[in-house]
């Protein structure tokens, strides 16, 4: 266990090293990325406007959403991007050489990669979070731990969806559409998700552990909320998890030979 974490966190610091060498492109795709956030987030102010409460839900609910939404959006991006791209490496025959390590294939893939434009996310939804905290006198202190609980169950629902190329070859295009509206539908208010979409929300797409239900333990303080929240993501994650690798014993008939050491 301690063995794992220790190749962990090396992964991680190449993963920021690497991103640190490439600053110009890192910074110029972070400012493109706030700004294609910041052009299109005023439309909510203008939708309170005319409508001050969309069941229950206000300004004050819809920042918060939004900013979890892109912040833990940005978190996966820039550590685990690998995970999106593995209906590609599931089809390019990629992950033999993670077979050959001996440390967890799952962690090596997801640590691959990491997508720059995961910065301009973090910042913009951290931004919008102290945003709405000032603003609108919110306690943000369980915040952190809502941050990373939502990382972990968009981290899951990619990995979950992703899996699915170990049965449907060329699945890469689809599972980005999969993961866009998996990012789209967590940074809407909750109460437009209702009868089916809402049973929707909180299992296969569960969204509603990344922004809906802690949203209502911030602006309610209600404990149970928090650790229903606490118990989804564990589980979700341990669904995932189980789910790549069932695909995992699928797959072990690779189509290339490598070694990574």
């Amino acid at each position: 266990m301690a063995g794992n974490l220790r190749y962990f966190w090396a992964l991680l610091a190449m993963t920021f090293k690497s991103a640190a060498s490439q600053r110009g492109a890192v910074m110029l795709r972070a400012v493109f990325s706030v700004l294609t956030h910041v052009i299109y987030f005023p439309v909510w102010f203008v939708i309170f406007q005319y409508t001050p409460s969309i069941g229950g839900w206000g300004i004050p609910h819809a920042c918060l959403a939004y900013g979890i939404a892109m912040a833990c959006w940005g978190i996966v991006s820039l550590t685990a991007y690998g995970l999106r791209t593995l209906p590609q490496q599931i089809d390019h025959g990629e992950l033999d050489s993670y077979l050959t390590l001996p440390k967890p294939i799952l962690m090596s893939a997801a640590l691959s990669t990491s997508r720059s434009s995961g910065v301009g996310e973090v910042f913009f939804g951290i931004g919008l979070i102290l945003y709405a905290g000032f603003r609108y006198h919110i306690d943000l202190t369980w915040m952190p731990l809502i941050l990373v609980m939502g990382s972990v169950v968009f981290a899951s629902g990619i990995l979950f969806f992703a899996s699915f190329g170990f049965w449907v070859r060329q699945f890469f295009a689809s599972a980005e559409e999969i993961y866009f509206n998996f990012s789209l539908m967590s940074s809407r208010p909750a109460p437009i998700f209702t009868g089916l979409f809402k049973i929707v929300s909180l299992t296969v797409i569960p969204v509603g552990f990344i922004t809906h239900i802690p949203v209502a333990f911030i602006m309610t303080h209600q404990v149970h909320l928090l650790i229903l929240s606490v118990v989804a993501t564990i589980a979700y994650a341990i669904f995932a998890g189980a789910f790549f690798y069932m695909g995992l014993r699928h797959y072990e008939s690779g189509n290339r030979f490598g070694v990574r050491g």
